[in-house]
């Protein structure tokens, strides 16, 4: 299962990653390396003592914040699950008790893409799926008649601080490639997200490089963008000086090299995991 590289319109995306920022290269950096790779709880005051002698207990001392446990769409074996939208309209639900749907989309998007959805988990009659919607980080259900299910072997994380992005094939590292992310005032969201479209682009060697991958992120300072409702890419440049560097409005761009790469494995449903 692969992406539709045959889509020939452009979207819209959020980061535009128009190249006129005014922060400079920093010299092109080193080439592509492929590489394996609850809140606290409060315990009140202890009870007063019964004996006037006794002395008083000390406080419990309270545990430390524990981070929260991210939930992760793929198993032990790296591999994750895909769902295609088989009817001409699916109904999205917020839970399977819900009497009315949350939404209906069509079994292919305005630009002729196949509907695609990231799981989450899955019953004998529902599926629970990651939605390309605000706000980020959106879930619901569909029916299992309403769609076909595929198992995805790839997943994509990156790291802002770092500046790298990992392509893992089940549970190795089979590629690294240095990043260019979003400005402080237009930073690339964090969070879960998946491969919505794959797009190419009339001109190979314009801004956005010989493709472009729509992601299920959306910009959380832009709520538009040149038309658009203000999606994230994935996508080439024609300025790759500036991989590295935190330049653009929110998108994640690589060299070309690693973008052709990209656009001829990764299938729709691919889970992007976007970390500090």
């Amino acid at each position: 299962m692969r992406a539709a590289p045959w889509i020939l319109a452009l979207a819209v995306l959020a980061s535009g990653c128009s190249h006129d920022s005014k922060r400079q290269a920093k010299g092109s950096p080193a080439p592509v390396v492929t590489r394996t790779d609850s809140a606290p709880s409060s315990s009140g005051g202890p009870h007063a003592a019964s004996k006037p002698a006794a002395k008083p207990a000390r406080r419990a001392a309270k545990p430390k914040p524990q981070r929260a446990r991210r939930a992760l769409p793929w198993q032990a074996d790296g591999l994750s699950r895909v769902v295609h939208v088989k009817v001409p309209r699916v109904a999205v639900y917020s839970s399977p008790r819900a009497k009315r749907a949350l939404l209906v989309l069509r079994k292919r998007d305005p630009r002729g893409t196949q509907r695609a959805f990231l799981v989450r988990s899955t019953t004998r009659k529902w599926i629970r799926v990651y939605l390309p919607s605000r706000p980020n980080g959106s879930q619901g259900w569909v029916r299992t008649r309403a769609v076909r299910m595929y198992t995805n072997g790839y997943r994509v994380v990156v790291r802002l601080r770092s500046h790298k992005l990992r392509l893992w094939r089940g549970t190795k590292v089979v590629a690294t490639y240095p990043v260019a992310i979003g400005t402080r005032s237009t930073p690339t969201p964090r969070g879960l997200f998946y491969v919505v479209e794959l797009l190419k682009p009339h001109n190979p060697n314009g801004s956005y490089g010989p493709y472009a991958f729509g992601l299920s992120a959306h910009s959380q300072r832009l709520k538009t963008f040149a038309g658009g409702d203000g999606r994230v890419g994935l996508h080439g440049t024609d300025q790759p000086g500036l991989i590295g560097s935190s330049v653009s409005h929110g998108c994640i761009r690589l060299r070309n090299p690693a973008i052709r790469r990209l656009a001829k494995i990764l299938p729709l449903g691919t889970p992007v995991l976007i970390r500090a």
